[in-house]
């Protein structure tokens, strides 16, 4: 990285996970850095570092610049898949709505085909999927003061939390109840031998539909009051 500064070449560089054994401040500094040089360079970094990848997320955003995620995954237990977007556990919950629900479009046709034990099998791990996503909504509703793997509280942005309500509340709630894990103890749970392709494309839209009220309702945080209440004196 030093040479770089001196150096007349703009070829394209390449890291194989460059943050072994750096603390976090270390991290910032090196996620900043590498963004700054892809301003004029191509700038390729290997990692399975999630908080890393969330730093140069971030460090990107800040910066006005725009990367290209790929995946490299299994798949039949052969190495080497590329996908075009970040992993699963690292997607927004919009857009890890949206993959769910590419999920359910390429198997439409043939899920009232599969047997009852695979039905069951498939709906369980859509199920799980989807209280994930709900998790990751509620981590992107918080995210303008406080991001996920991140140490900054941005106190400015308070006022975008201020436009949840009790309706929300109950919006999440609701949904975490029918999808949760104890679903022989929860009366609200979904049951995986009933559950219909039809009720998790719902599940999905229930998702989206909150996920894009919250975020219309972040960019206009002026538009609905919040309730503070007063603190009596002692």
């Amino acid at each position: 990285m030093a040479e770089l500064v001196t150096s007349k070449e703009y070829s394209g560089i390449v890291f194989d996970d460059p943050m072994s054994s750096l603390d976090h401040l270390h991290r910032k500094t090196v996620a900043r850095r590498l963004v700054e040089e892809s301003a004029h360079r191509q700038v390729i970094i290997f990692t399975h570092d999630l908080t890393f990848l969330f730093e140069l997320k971030r460090e990107a955003e800040a910066q006005n610049i725009i990367p290209h995620y790929q995946h490299v995954h299994r798949r039949s237990n052969k190495p080497g898949y590329v996908s075009g977007s970040m992993p699963l556990k690292a997607q927004p919950g919009l857009e890890l709505a949206n993959t769910l629900r590419s999920e359910l479009k390429a198997i439409k046709h043939e899920f009232d085909d599969y047997s009852q034990a695979k039905r069951e099998i498939i709906v369980k791990g859509f199920l799980e999927k989807f209280r994930e996503a709900w998790d990751q909504g509620v981590a992107d509703f918080i995210m303008p003061v406080l991001g996920r793997f991140d140490n900054t509280i941005r106190g400015n942005s308070l006022y975008k939390l201020a436009v949840l309500c009790e309706e929300d509340v109950k919006t999440v709630t609701s949904a975490r109840s029918r999808l949760s894990e104890e679903m022989h103890v929860n009366s609200e749970a979904l049951n995986p031998a009933e559950v219909s392709h039809a009720d998790m494309v719902a599940e999905v839209a229930a998702l989206e539909n909150w996920l894009q009220d919250i975020k219309e309702r972040q960019k206009n945080p002026g538009k609905r009051k919040a309730v503070i209440p007063r603190i009596r004196s002692l």
